[in-house]
């Protein structure tokens, strides 16, 4: 104790010194509290309503696919699924769970009258993976399926039913390989602060058209938000935000001209396609034999699929893109332009003696006995390969290819389409490459008929035909406001006119001969110009045929350029060319006759 300092004032002073202490204790958890409580209560309770929601990104409605004239091609309908509420099967154990509601699947299986495509396996994956959301028991119900289990629906607690968007396709398997057709994947994340938990399956084009211009077609995602429980089952749920539809896809396609493309190839295995030679427009795109692509939704089936995929037919196979061909002797207009380009006058003349013959190399002429002397429109109008082999060989290798390469063979085309083959135009450096081989002069002959290891698609040679016909190679396309492409043909008007006429001799003759392509023109209101072509293909008891034929109309100021394929067929003049004249007329109409020339026939 220090001075004169009472032990009574020492006291006071510790007490003072300790009630001083307390207070400020006090006041610490006074402002702590009041920062806890009252400052921190709303991020504490957005803290605590995100970790009890969870976010769900909806799919989107895909826009419409149509014709130039606004038919439907494909479309969305309304779909119904039976779900199941896992929160209202729960047990103790994950197991127990599992069980209990695949006995409460079989029990409503006996009623709906369909196997679900709920296993026990998806049912453990879907408790696993996506706990907070309902159980798809069975997909797209169908109507008598769903009305039983309305009827019964009270005796199945804890199962409902849900509305999706399908696809649908209405012209069913008309234009299925141009505009293919959807699966469900897991949809692109739609950009945002926060994370989804949950994402629907969204259509994603797989095939076509619907593959081609997905992103475009692609509808914008909507959200619901669901609110779970501790253990992370659904509470309840709400849409924060609605999905909207895609926009609608204007083709170019016609759905008429379509039709009389596929009712000519019924039977056959073949391809037709028809364009406008101004715009590049596809108007048809017909490939048989064809699929429906409503098979595929909401998903096309194993057995199904497998069934397709070894059919021999090939019937996802498409022929008009994507099917590659010997062109046969619709190849010999791009061979007269090689020759005419090197100054090869159209009068030129070969003598025809029903076979072209280069070392042991003998090519034989549709005529067997030989046509005698023919000048090139002549030629071309009786398709005579003997005077197209000596053409081929005077014009060059070089200046052959360079020709094909000229209408863009060799080459994708161009169109706003996922399958766009480019087929072969072959020369002495790609068989170096692709055969190991050198190049012969028999090589020269075969690819001056259309023959040998060329090799062109549908598509290509509808293109030809039209740059033929109005001096300008076009970009096809499918996308109805898309920007039209062309570029002029790198060959003098005079010899295109040559080709002309020689292609209109092919269906309108001469005098009182005949050409090949004649059966193009019969019935035809206007006046048509072609090319038939025969390509052999295969050896001993595997040889073939297919026909061909390319063609444009009217003669003058062509509209339409076709060209048509059929395997395993007779000739271009007998099976290709009266085909091509059925879709034409369907296009201009038939020609009327007479009085006057009825009694003359």
């Amino acid at each position: 104790m220090r001075g004169n300092e009472s032990p009574s004032a020492v006291s006071d002073f510790a007490c003072a010194a300790v009630a001083a202490v307390i207070l400020l204790g006090l006041v610490f958890v006074a402002v702590r509290l009041k920062a806890l409580q009252v400052d921190s209560a709303a991020d504490y309770g957005y803290a605590n309503a995100r970790q009890s929601v969870r976010r769900v990104q909806t799919d989107g409605p895909r826009g419409r696919i149509l014709d130039r004239n606004g038919v439907v091609l494909a479309g969305d309908r309304v779909s119904t699924d039976i779900v199941c509420d896992v929160a209202r099967f729960r047990r103790s154990r994950r197991e127990r769970t599992v069980e209990e509601i695949a006995r409460a699947i079989a029990e409503v299986e006996a009623v709906v009258g369909q196997p679900p495509r709920a296993t026990e396996e998806r049912i453990r994956r879907h408790l696993r993976d996506e706990l907070a959301r309902p159980l798809v028991c069975w997909r797209d119900v169908g109507h008598d399926a769903l009305a039983r289990f309305l009827e019964h629906s009270r005796q199945f607690p804890g199962f409902s039913c849900r509305e999706t968007v399908e696809r649908v396709y209405p012209q069913g398997s008309s234009a299925a390989h141009l505009v293919g057709y959807v699966g469900r994947d897991r949809g692109e994340v739609v950009a945002g602060d926060e994370k989804f938990n949950y994402f629907e399956p969204e259509l994603t084009g797989r095939a076509g058209v619907e593959r081609y211009y997905n992103g475009f077609l692609r509808g914008v995602p909507g959200e619901v938000k669901v609110r779970v429980d501790a253990l992370g089952y659904a509470i309840e749920e709400r849409t924060a935000v609605e999905a909207a539809p895609g926009p609608d896809l204007a083709l170019t396609l016609d759905m008429r001209i379509q039709r009389a493309a596929e009712r000519v190839l019924e039977g056959c295995r073949g391809a037709c396609v028809v364009i406008d030679p101004r715009s590049g427009d596809v108007l048809a795109f017909a490939s048989a034999p064809g699929f429906d692509p409503n098979d595929f939704v909401p998903r096309l089936g194993e057995d199904h699929y497998a069934a397709m995929r070894a059919d021999p037919a090939k019937p996802l196979l498409n022929r008009a893109s994507g099917g590659t061909y010997a062109p046969g002797s619709t190849f010999k207009p791009v061979v007269a332009l090689a020759a005419l380009s090197l100054g090869v006058p159209p009068e030129a003349t070969y003598e025809c003696t029903g076979v072209f013959t280069l070392g042991e190399m003998r090519l034989r002429c549709a005529s067997r006995w030989g046509h005698g002397v023919l000048d090139m429109r002549h030629a071309m109008m009786k398709s005579c390969n003997p005077y197209f082999c000596n053409l081929g060989m005077e014009a060059g290798t070089n200046a052959v290819v360079a020709a094909a390469r000229e209408f863009g063979l060799g080459e994708k085309t161009g169109i706003d389409f996922g399958v766009d083959a480019a087929g072969v135009v072959p020369d002495a450096e790609w068989k170096l490459h692709s055969c190991g081989e050198r190049w012969f002069s028999g090589d020269l002959a075969q690819m001056s008929v259309g023959q040998g290891m060329l090799l062109v698609t549908p598509l290509q040679m509808a293109r030809v035909a039209g740059a033929i016909a109005t001096g300008r190679l076009v970009t096809p396309r499918l996308k109805l406001d898309a920007p039209v492409e062309s570029r002029p043909l790198a060959f003098a008007k005079e010899h295109l006119d040559v080709v002309r006429e020689g292609m209109r001799m092919v269906v309108a003759g001469e005098g009182t001969s005949s050409g090949t392509g004649r059966r193009a023109g019969e019935g035809v209101a206007v006046d048509v110009s072609g090319k038939t072509g025969t390509a052999e293909i295969g050896v001993g008891e595997r040889r073939r045929k297919n026909a061909w034929f390319i063609a444009y109309a009217p003669s003058e100021n062509p509209t339409v350029a076709l060209a048509i394929v059929v395997e395993n067929a007779e000739g271009g003049g007998v099976t290709a060319a009266p085909k091509a004249a059925e879709v034409l007329k369907a296009i201009f109409g038939e020609k009327q006759t007479s009085e006057n020339e009825g009694r003359e026939r």
